[in-house]
C-alpha cells in the first residue's frame, strides 16, 4: 500500500508519522497490527479522530476523511458504500465489485466514474439517489440478483434509467388490478 504524507498537514494537526499511518490504514480497512507503530490512542480520541471501543477496537471518525481525503476519494468511497458488493442469483453468489476501493479491479470503473463526475458533488449525489432508487425497486421486485457489475453499471450510465422516477412510482409495490392497469388474471 502506498500512503502519501503531507508533512505540513501532519504538523498542523499534531500527528506523528506513526499516528497518521495508523489512521490512514484504518481509513482503508487495512490491519496495522503487524507494524510496530507508536500511537497514543487516547490523544487521537480526545482530539476527535477516532472512537475507542472495547479492547483494541477503534472507529475512524468523519473528521479524518474531511481533512485528509481528496474530493475524488470521498466521491468514490461514497459510491462504493452504496453499491452492493455481491448478490445471490439462482442460488449462486455473484461478485459485483472488488471490496478494496483502491484495487486494480476497481481502477477502470473509478477512472470512468470520476471522469463523468469530475468534482461536482451534486452530480455524485444525483447518481447515489438513482442508485438507491434502483436498489429499492430491485429489492421490491426480488430481482437484485440481476444487478449489473459496477464497471458495466458505470460504463452504461445505468443510473440515468432511474433518474426520472418520482417517489410515487417507487413506492408502488404492485399495480392495482382495475381492468386496464397491470396484469389481467382470471380466478378459477
Amino acid at each position: 500500500m502506498i500512503i502519501e504524507i503531507d508533512t505540513e498537514k501532519l504538523l498542523a494537526h499534531g500527528f506523528t508519522a506513526d499516528e497518521f499511518l495508523f489512521l490512514s490504514m484504518l481509513n482503508r480497512d487495512h490491519d496495522s497490527s503487524d507494524l510496530k507503530l507508536i500511537i497514543d490512542r487516547e490523544k487521537l480520541q480526545t482530539n476527535g479522530w477516532i472512537k475507542l471501543g472495547e479492547e483494541d477496537d477503534c472507529t475512524l471518525r468523519e473528521k479524518f476523511n474531511d481533512e485528509f481525503s481528496s474530493t475524488e476519494d470521498v466521491i468514490w468511497h461514497g459510491l462504493l458504500s452504496h453499491y452492493p458488493l455481491k448478490v445471490i442469483a439462482n442460488g449462486a453468489v455473484r461478485i459485483l465489485r472488488a471490496k478494496d476501493p483502491s484495487s486494480k479491479a476497481n481502477a477502470k470503473a473509478k477512472s470512468r466514474y470520476l471522469k463523468y463526475i469530475g468534482k461536482d458533488k451534486q452530480k455524485h449525489e444525483h447518481v447515489i439517489e438513482c442508485l438507491q432508487r434502483e436498489l429499492l425497486l430491485r429489492r421490491k421486485g426480488n430481482n437484485l440478483g440481476f444487478m449489473q457489475q459496477l464497471e458495466t453499471w458505470i460504463n452504461n450510465h445505468t443510473w440515468e434509467k432511474y433518474s426520472d422516477l418520482s417517489d410515487g412510482e417507487q413506492s408502488k409495490s404492485k399495480p392495482e388490478s382495475s381492468g386496464s392497469e397491470g396484469r389481467i388474471t382470471r380466478q378459477l
